[in-house]
């Protein structure tokens, strides 16, 4: 393989697709495009159910062809590409609660749980809806408004976590107790109502590993310190080749700067 084979990563939500939603036919239009000068790579704290809910679509006929595609769902501990008969097998994945430990895994879920009941009780106006804490193997994602939230529940936590910072400040109390008790793991901000909380260095600079022999991009729209965007960021904008959007729009805007430049 060429060692100057191109590899073009992208986070998912709010970067290739809006939070939770579909991928839009302009964008499998422009990665398409892309994927004539190099590989594409979704790299995402979310899981592979996610991602196949929100792209699945991309990959039909006349989509983006599914061998110039590799999928890496919680940050890059997981991997998955196109077996012959065309379908996404998993081909690498870590665990998480063999990196920190049973113990210190346990006390993680029992925080987490224990502050989401503080958040609803300080904010008993907001909708709660369900699997607050999702365990995905190499990762915890923990969504104090609950994953099984429609737009509209979306949206009035997010108009609220701006004002208060909500998960900042518990993002914050996860990394104090980390340090009190000498667990090796990160808390970041996922998406628009998460927390992603994984072992240290598991952050999507993971993914990396998977790239080794070749020329890599990224753009991401999490690229703020204590975001789950900022660490491959900081890795990749030193040579230029590292893009903070804010929208999807904007992505294809990067895209098509990288079409035109290559």
């Amino acid at each position: 393989m060429n060692s100057s084979e191109k590899m073009f990563l992208f986070d998912m939500d709010g970067t290739l697709t809006p939070p939770r939603g579909r991928i839009t036919n302009r964008m499998i239009s422009s990665l398409r495009k892309l994927s004539e000068i190099g590989r594409i790579g979704v790299v995402t704290g979310s899981d592979f159910d996610y991602v196949w809910d929100q792209m699945s679509y991309a990959f039909d006929i006349g989509g983006v062809p599914v061998d110039r595609i590799d999928i890496m769902p919680c940050n890059g501990t997981k991997k998955y590409v196109t077996n012959p008969s065309r379908n996404f097998k998993l081909v690498h994945e870590a665990k998480m609660v063999e990196e920190i430990g049973h113990e210190p895994y346990g006390s993680i879920m029992r925080w987490c749980a224990g502050w989401q009941w503080d958040i609803m009780t300080t904010h008993q106006d907001l909708p709660y809806t369900g699997t607050f804490i999702q365990c995905r193997g190499s990762l915890v994602n923990w969504s104090p408004i609950g994953r099984a939230a429609n737009d509209d529940e979306r949206k009035s936590w997010i108009e609220r976590d701006n004002e208060k910072e909500i998960r900042k400040y518990y993002s914050r109390l996860l990394s104090e107790k980390f340090l009190l008790h000498d667990i090796k793991a990160t808390a970041a901000l996922g998406g628009s109502t998460s927390i992603d909380i994984y072992p240290q260095g598991w952050d999507k600079t993971y993914a990396l590993q998977h790239c080794a022999d070749k020329d890599v991009y990224f753009t991401g729209d999490k690229c703020e310190p204590g975001g789950n965007d900022w660490h491959i960021y900081e890795a990749l904008k030193g040579s230029g080749k590292a893009f903070k959007v804010q929208s999807p729009e904007d992505t294809i805007k990067v895209i098509e700067k990288l079409i035109s430049s290559s």
